[in-house]
């Protein structure tokens, strides 16, 4: 059964008069969807959260799940890694064509791997390119030979961590950087580890741990009191139950310690060997909402003004040309653009989406979701805690549902 946490409905004939509402009895067809995956055991817990202009309409709590669990948010961490280095862009501390090579020394002389082997490249790689996935930069994986010597470089760099050497994020971003790229920077997009060099950039500029960057800039500022790269202790009992599939119905079970050490879960309440800027926070859906409030206020949370409004608005568009488009190979982002590691939408109809153009986000590794639509004031979080990532499916019609249950 969904808990019912917060519905307002005090104020509803107020919202009606002024024609800004959300119809409720079709955003209860949400909690109608969430109820049947978790009877059918596909979702063992889940929360969701919709604002609309300032206001909550929906938030509920299914399964294992509580009002005050925290999460690993994974790739959500990217766009907040997004907001830290326009900080300092907006500070005039960097330029975002200043190649990376300026800060980390470890990305001099980079090598592109092609058909014939390794060649120099043509470019350097520009915060730019990190900042729209357009590096050429992978993850660790078995796909080519840029993933296979990543994962080699991560595999070291893990096994010499267990040992007891101890890193900066500026150290293992350096090594990261001895992986040939998978393209030249700019020809191309690819997911990668961008986010994670941007990350030890802000630490090179900023002259603070990134962990520090975070908490002084973003975290206490907006009040997101339970965000960071671990948790503590005497908080453990709060972390959402990871889950993982066991057929093709997508029947979830709780994770065995061979999947939660795949997904880095093993020791949750120690610092990690990297603050990775590209998937290293745990959050809640209390915090992450004001994280999303401020980018919807341009900038703005409860008065404090962290990015200015020209910032967010460059931040939130589509930053790719024709030919890096053609290359986005994510089923979950067709009809999107991309920039500033958020998704963009610009073509609804290629999407299936009853949404509107220039509505962003971004999603993370076990299906944690966001999206933020200006024009409709319009806030969605939802959060999941799932191995192999989320059901799409499932996501269309949680959008399909909240877009149609908007009133004008």
């Amino acid at each position: 059964m969904g808990v019912y946490l917060t519905c307002d409905v005090r104020f509803a004939g107020f919202w009606k008069e002024m024609g800004i509402r959300m119809e409720k009895q079709k955003l209860e067809k949400l909690n109608e969807l969430f109820e049947t995956e978790i009877r059918e055991q596909r979702l063992g817990g889940a929360s969701i959260r919709i604002e609309h202009r300032g206001r909550e309409e929906f938030n509920r709590v299914y399964g294992s799940d509580h009002e005050d669990t925290i999460y690993k948010i994974y790739s959500m961490t990217k766009p907040i890694t997004a907001a830290a280095v326009m900080m300092l862009y907006e500070q005039g501390a960097i330029d975002l064509f200043d190649p990376v090579d300026k800060y980390l020394e470890g990305f001099r002389g980079m090598k592109v791997a092609t058909a014939k082997g390794l060649v120099d490249a043509g470019e350097k790689i520009t915060i730019r390119h990190l900042m729209n996935m357009t590096s050429g930069l992978v993850y660790p994986g078995e796909n080519s030979e840029p993933e296979r010597i990543m994962e080699e470089i991560h595999q070291d760099l893990h096994a010499r961590a267990v040992n007891g050497e101890k890193f900066s994020n500026i150290d293992i971003c350096n090594e990261l950087g001895k992986a040939p790229l998978l393209f030249q920077p700019g020809e191309g997009w690819h997911y990668g580890i961008s986010a994670d060099i941007a990350a030890a950039i802000v630490e090179v500029v900023s002259g603070q741990t990134y962990g520090e960057f975070l908490r002084e800039n973003i975290f206490e500022p907006l009040q997101m009191t339970e965000t960071g790269f671990f948790v503590p202790e005497e908080k453990i009992n709060r972390l959402a139950v990871m889950y993982s599939r066991i057929d093709d119905r997508g029947t979830v079970k709780p994770s065995d310690e061979k999947a939660l050490e795949r997904l880095n879960l093993y020791a949750p309440t120690r610092p990690p060997y990297i603050e990775s800027g590209g998937g290293g926070l745990y959050s809640t859906v209390e915090d992450y909402s004001h994280f999303t409030q401020m980018l919807l206020s341009k900038g703005v949370y409860q008065g404090k003004r962290l990015l200015g409004r020209k910032t967010v608005e460059y931040m939130t568009r589509n930053q790719l040309n024709e030919k890096q488009l053609a290359t986005v190979d994510f089923d979950s982002i067709v009809g999107y653009g991309y920039g500033n590691f958020m998704r963009v939408m610009q073509t609804p109809e290629l999407a299936g989406s009853n949404g509107t153009p220039g509505e962003y986000g971004w999603d993370g590794l076990p299906g944690t979701y966001f999206m933020i639509d200006p024009r409709e004031e319009l806030i969605l979080i939802y959060m999941q805690q799932i191995e192999q990532n989320g059901d799409l499916s499932l996501r269309r019609k949680m959008r399909q549902i909240v877009y149609g249950a908007l009133e004008e």
